[in-house]
């Protein structure tokens, strides 16, 4: 086996280290050849002009209706995926709770419209936590816990880089989610679900990527435990922040329930992240990075029109509500 056909095992200056039960034979030979070659990871994608270079055209109907954050529209560089917790210890899942608690306390009390997917998450997580370690339900617990910190490192590391005024590396989808939450111009339903876009059709097959994508019977486990969780999450974000939330079961221009959206988006994270692994050299990597990138924001933008305000000033009610109710 040769080095170029391993090039798609390089991570951003280093080369994952092999998780247990990895599906895809060649990723483990790739791992191999490639720590004991020492190649160097490939370079950083070079930023584009502008958001439109990477996402094609915005019709001019469609911007004049989104937030009116100049930092939308600049130019992106290919986010860096971090490697963190490769060992998969129950402590990193620990980290990554206590982090998520404390961010979630700093937004709720102002009723920060970023507090709906930041409880979302939180409560995602901490039902993971409950579940890990439930005998048969994961295959490689170890390996999941590894993604699980990935996972949330590319969202708290969008989130502090958009909030620093640093939106070079902010993915597009995530640039939506966080303008749109910004400028309170969608419900909380539309929050959760901007939040989600980016999250499992832009982040996740980075993080699959990272880890070597480890099970699929796992990641389908993910599914089963998003089910059991995702009911009582609403039933809170209804109560405490906005209760039109109950009401939003389907995800705007499918006419589907949430979580069967969720499903497909998390099959399609799952062949994406395949595709990345199988680039064989880095401009067919790139290719394909970007080519998820355009699809999360095309994705992000349908739900974005479809839960926008209108008029913006309803969000009034829905902030009235939560400055009594957040705490309940």
């Amino acid at each position: 086996m040769t080095m170029s056909t391993c090039s798609t095992s390089r991570r951003a200056g280093r080369f994952v280290r092999g998780p247990g039960r990895v599906l895809v034979a060649v990723v483990v030979a790739c791992l191999a050849v490639a720590a004991a070659a020492g190649v160097a990871g490939p370079r950083r994608a070079a930023a584009t002009g502008g958001l439109e270079d990477l996402v094609g055209p915005v019709d001019p109907t469609v911007a004049a209706q989104l937030p009116s954050d100049p930092r939308i529209w600049g130019a992106y560089s290919l986010r860096p995926t971090p490697d963190a917790c490769s060992s998969g210890a129950p402590s990193c899942l620990d980290k990554t709770i206590a982090t998520m608690t404390q961010r979630f306390d700093g937004l709720a009390p102002t009723c920060d419209h970023d507090a709906v997917f930041s409880m979302l998450y939180l409560r995602v997580t901490q039902h993971y936590g409950e579940v890990v370690d439930l005998p048969g339900f994961f295959v490689a617990p170890r390996t999941v816990n590894y993604e699980d910190r990935v996972f949330a490192q590319l969202y708290t590391g969008a989130y502090d880089d958009w909030h620093a005024n640093r939106p070079a590396t902010v993915p597009p989808a995530w640039r939506l989610a966080f303008a749109a939450a910004d400028s309170r111009q969608v419900s909380a339903s539309g929050d959760a679900l901007l939040g989600m876009v980016a999250h499992i059709r832009r982040d996740l097959p980075f993080a699959l990527w990272r880890i070597a994508m480890g099970s699929h019977d796992d990641h389908l486990a993910v599914n089963t435990m998003l089910e059991q969780v995702y009911p009582a999450v609403v039933a809170e974000l209804a109560r405490r922040f906005d209760p039109t939330i109950s009401l939003a079961d389907t995800v705007p221009g499918t006419g589907r329930l949430v979580m069967d959206v969720v499903e497909q988006w998390r099959e399609q994270g799952w062949q994406d992240a395949l595709e990345l692994v199988a680039a064989p050299d880095q401009a067919s990597f790139t290719a394909v990075a970007e080519r998820i990138e355009r699809d999360a924001w095309t994705t992000g933008l349908e739900v974005y029109l479809g839960t926008r305000y209108v008029p913006q000033a309803l969000t009034v009610v829905r902030d009235s509500y939560c400055a009594t109710h957040w705490n309940t």
